[in-house]
């Protein structure tokens, strides 16, 4: 038996009527897509019923979801109320995610008590946000032989869980640039050759992210001092939060001019999502995110995603993820987000390699 948690969303009342999922979907598309008919065909339903569709939830809200731009080429664009539906949904889902998966683990821990059936065993991952992570975790569902249990948090509470063996296997994310300097001892202090092996996911590069042609004219850390500049942050002890701390600390850039520091979100998605809608002028994330939503990339740094691993974990379920991350077909999904590269995934570090001198 495993018990899963999900939100609904609905409006309206006595009765509340079910917000169709499709809804949300065909917004994600027409953002992507910029047109309707490219938008219909990604959320796979006919032109018509993508047209029903907004019209039906536009009458619902009393507020218009899309813009149809007049002229030739001109498409579809989401209005300021679409827009923001759209990334409150993905602030909702990011807040609420790893709330949900928490009282299931706890409910199923607790039922397991009372199976007497020979039980598969469970993989439980921390990861911090990213799109390779998501990748693997999705291949991973499809393994019948073991359960796994998913839950995203920031890089440094996730070595915290596998030190507290609230998991077995830690993703986290580190600056090559910035080890030897200050970072190196926040994650080392969590993991130990005797109990943790550490196995390579991708490369990645970091930055800020700006409207499309930079209308701000950002092209340092300094310059989200600019009175005219809103910036969005990550979460602390998020691994991107550790980084731009670092950075602004070396660039001798005080956080108390920057407007915004203090308004947070909790994945790139949705930092890149307040960018976008306008609601930020810059936000610092990885270089993956920005064609989803069309902006600029300030490059700043490289990165390592890496998994740390409690070496008791069953041999052939650490097996399957070398072997995966191993794969052609993921290494490929993986090297087409942009600054990604996992030439390297799935092959082992020593802590040396990581923590004493740059990976290559």
């Amino acid at each position: 038996m495993h018990i899963k948690f999900s939100l609904r969303w609905t409006c309206g009342a006595n009765p509340a009527t079910d917000i169709d999922e499709k809804l949300f979907n065909l917004l994600q598309a027409i953002r992507s897509d910029g047109s309707l008919a490219g938008a219909a065909r990604t959320s796979r339903i006919s032109y018509r019923h993508a047209w029903g569709l907004l019209r039906r939830w536009e009458t619902m809200f009393g507020c218009p979801l899309v813009r149809l731009e007049r002229g030739r080429g001109r498409g579809t664009s989401l209005t300021m109320f679409g827009e923001k539906l759209l990334m409150e949904r993905q602030h909702v889902d990011d807040q609420s995610s790893g709330i949900l998966e928490r009282w299931a683990l706890g409910i199923n821990d607790t039922f397991s008590g009372y199976l007497t059936a020979t039980k598969k065993p469970v993989l439980r991952i921390h990861a911090s946000h990213g799109l390779a992570i998501n990748y693997l975790y999705e291949q991973l569902q499809k393994d019948q032989r073991f359960i796994t249990e998913f839950q995203t948090h920031g890089s440094l509470d996730n070595l915290k869980s596998l030190n507290s063996n609230q998991c077995q296997v830690a993703g986290f994310h580190i600056p090559l640039q910035l080890i030897h300097r200050a970072l190196a001892p926040q994650y080392r202090y969590w993991l130990s050759p005797k109990r943790h092996l550490l196995m390579m996911v991708a490369t990645r590069e970091q930055g800020l992210m700006v409207r499309r042609g930079n209308p701000k004219k950002i092209k340092r850390l300094a310059d989200l001092c600019k009175r005219s500049v809103r910036f969005i942050n990550r979460q602390r002890n998020s691994g991107t939060r550790t980084i731009l701390d670092q950075l602004l600390l070396l660039d001798k850039v005080p956080t108390s001019r920057i407007s915004g520091y203090s308004n947070e979100e909790f994945t790139h998605l949705a930092v890149a999502a307040m960018v976008a809608s306008g609601a930020a002028d810059a936000g610092f994330g990885i270089q993956a995110v920005t064609r989803q939503f069309d902006l600029d990339f300030i490059p700043f740094l490289q990165e390592t995603y890496i998994l740390a691993i409690d070496n008791s974990l069953e041999e052939f379920i650490l097996e399957t993820l070398g072997k995966l991350l191993k794969s052609p077909a993921l290494r490929r999904r993986i090297n087409q987000l942009p600054g990604y590269h996992a030439g390297h995934a799935g092959e082992y570090l020593s802590f040396s390699q990581l923590f004493e001198r740059e990976v290559d």
